[in-house]
């Protein structure tokens, strides 16, 4: 269903970073419709190692974005039945470090039509429906698959 972007795909035998061929892991879990919010911290723990190796620039924003992103799938997984018992409806702020950014993206996803009645209360709680579920993951998979590949791009 989902393809990763060829320049990540493939490497050469003489590569220096094991950790830049790791990304295709996860790759793979997404093109296998397996990627979870627990692969969010994995994932940002090689794009770290890339960064400190010189292979990709990753900034703050990159960082909190993906954040979001782990937010996001929890919110899939609890709908779903199959998140952890620490997830909590709409309660972003274990996992998210920069509110406006997470406020963007829903009001991106929402102008989309992925989700609905968005509403954002007073205890820090970020409540909307998910309309179709393979709608909103697919939407989450496409999201990461373009920062990756811009992330890759970038240098």
């Amino acid at each position: 269903m989902f393809s990763a972007p060829p320049f990540i795909r493939v490497y050469s035998p003489g590569c220096k970073s094991m950790s830049m061929q790791e990304i295709n892991i996860y790759f793979e879990k997404i093109e296998k419709n397996i990627f979870r919010s627990s692969d969010i911290p994995l994932i940002l723990k090689v794009l770290r190692q890339d960064a400190k190796n010189g292979l990709i620039e990753l900034s703050n924003d990159d960082i909190h974005l993906f954040q979001v992103y782990m937010f996001a799938l929890q919110q899939l997984e609890l709908a779903n039945r199959s998140a952890s018992s620490d997830v909590h409806a709409g309660d972003w702020r274990p996992i998210v470090d920069d509110l406006s950014m997470l406020k963007q993206v829903m009001d991106e996803m929402e102008k989309r039509k992925v989700i609905t009645n968005v509403s954002w209360n007073a205890g820090g709680m970020a409540i909307f429906d998910i309309l179709d579920g393979i709608v909103y993951k697919n939407h989450l998979y496409y999201m990461m698959l373009a920062h990756l590949k811009k992330l890759y791009e970038r240098k």
